[in-house]
């Protein structure tokens, strides 16, 4: 179903980049829409959240979605670093368009986008944000074992890894290193980042010691809304997810894991059911009553 957006070009870390607003212009606040791995602005349906925004009667919003380097099949060449760089130059644009509350809401690899974003140390000058929406996180790492066996997976990342010990970090890995999933080339880095343990890109993997968990939700300085995927694919069946899901949020600072959080009902990784949309739509709604 076609639907209006303004479109707004905005200074960026590679010069230019686009945006796309949807819904009331005028709203006071932003709500930011982070795809994840092969997704970009409008790769996923997000009517549910703009019906809900247009009739709530407490909320303000409209919804914003943006080119980054690692949009589409540019994932393969980017890196969580390039995406936190790339949000802060669009949290940047929104904030000289006068928006009171910008709330970034990842999807899959998205949500390793919010809670990198949130590492002030790392990112001193970023503009904050003023809340976080982690929707169907996922271990990369663990999703992989999922395709190819473990033989072949520690073999692949060894290899990346000699790659890159080699200044050779941005080759291209070979077709059969890498899962069938991946249609589109990935560097040796980014390979090693998401399929490594400990790689930059692994957040979520159920094998985190504290201390890692610590060193990622524990620096979370922003309310936060967790919603995993009841019936995600891309999660192993030897994962005890509430008990995982528990250990995020008991790892970050006190009051702000949002108690609305909580597993999406019938939900897969791209959440294809309008139902658990419905659902989605109306955690959001309630996260961000809560902000005001």
């Amino acid at each position: 179903m076609p639907y209006p957006v303004t479109v707004h070009p905005f200074p960026s870390a590679t010069r230019w980049s686009c945006a796309y607003e949807r819904g009331d212009p005028s709203s006071r606040n932003a709500f930011v829409y982070i795809g994840g791995l092969t997704g970009g602005p409008q790769s996923i349906d997000l009517t549910a959240i703009d019906s809900a925004f247009r009739t709530s009667p407490k909320l303000s919003y409209s919804i914003w979605e943006f080119r980054m380097r690692s949009s589409y099949t540019g994932f393969g060449f980017s890196s969580l670093s390039n995406d936190a760089n790339d949000i802060a130059s669009f949290v940047k644009y929104l904030r000289s368009l006068g928006k009171e509350k910008i709330v970034l809401m990842g999807h899959s690899t998205g949500c390793q986008d919010c809670i990198e974003y949130s590492n002030t140390e790392k990112y001193p000058d970023a503009p904050a944000v003023d809340g976080n929406i982690l929707l169907a996180p996922v271990s990369d790492r663990e999703m992989g074992g999922m395709f190819i066996p473990p033989a072949a997976m520690e073999e692949s990342v060894k290899k990346a890894k000699e790659l890159i010990d080699k200044g050779r970090a941005q080759e291209v890995m070979g077709r059969g290193s890498i899962p069938e999933i991946f249609q589109s080339p990935v560097t040796a880095y980014r390979w090693w980042s998401l399929a490594a343990k400990g790689g930059d890109d692994d957040f979520f993997s159920s094998d985190l010691s504290d201390d890692q968990l610590k060193g990622t939700f524990g620096r979370v300085d922003k309310p936060i809304l967790f919603l995993p995927c009841e019936k995600d694919e891309l999660v192993p069946p030897s994962v005890d997810r509430p008990t995982l899901l528990d250990r995020w949020t008991g790892f970050c600072p006190p009051g702000l894991a949002s108690p609305l959080s909580g597993f999406v009902p019938g939900a897969n990784h791209v959440v294809s059911d309008p139902d658990a949309w419905t659902y989605i739509a109306d955690k959001v709604v309630g996260f961000l009553e809560g902000l005001e």
